[in-house]
């Protein structure tokens, strides 16, 4: 009879310890999952030499801008920038990806640029984005004009119409062999200079 009951003591034992395992095993798969999910969302590109974080009502309206740009998502920061636009926003959308937006001294967002969505290569920079267009006659000779005007020296590789917020684009190759897209509004003025082929997420 004895023997019965210890045997039974011990299965009983045993089944409590597999499940204790199995929880701590599943705890921790879980805490990984979560871990990596938020270390993939929170990161965002690099701030360049020279920006700095906005504050007070300048970041309000700064964030303001953005999200009604970009509805729906969320601010991850606002700073100034170095790249043509007095202020810019990085934002997470709904979807999880990642975007800047560009915005101007009157606090009116100009550009929308997706992170990490292109890469670094030769003439073309690999690839026109979806839905645009090559700029021919009068507009494209005014959105090179306005590129080179910007960009001293450089040389302008294609124009062609912009799907990330701008009405035109021109992609230009500098002096010093970098390439850089220029955003130009409808009145054929440049609002935002971007370095071409960021880093990607997680790249």
């Amino acid at each position: 009879m004895f023997q019965k009951i210890q045997k039974v003591v011990m299965a009983v034992a045993a089944l409590g310890a597999i499940a204790v395992g199995s929880a701590v095993v599943a705890n921790a798969a879980s805490n990984s999952g979560t871990s990596g999910q938020q270390g993939a969302q929170t990161r965002t590109p690099p701030r360049a030499q020279g920006e700095t974080a906005l504050t007070g009502d300048t970041a309000e309206k700064v964030k303001q801008a953005a999200l009604d740009k970009v509805p729906g998502a969320t601010v991850l920061r606002v700073e100034t920038d170095a790249q043509g636009s007095p202020y810019e926003a990085h934002l997470r959308k709904s979807d999880g990806s990642l975007v800047t937006v560009k915005v101007d001294k009157d606090f009116n967002a100009t550009a929308v640029e997706r992170f990490g969505g292109r890469g670094r290569g030769g003439p073309g920079h690999g690839g026109r984005g979806k839905g645009e267009t090559p700029l021919t006659g009068d507009t494209a000779d005014k959105v090179k004009q306005a590129a080179l005007d910007k960009v001293s020296g450089g040389t302008v590789l294609r124009v062609e119409t912009d799907a990330e917020g701008s009405p035109y684009e021109a992609h230009v190759r500098k002096s010093d062999g970098t390439e850089v897209v220029v955003k130009v509004n409808k009145d054929f003025e440049v609002t935002a200079v971007q370095e071409f082929g960021p880093p990607g997420p997680g790249g």
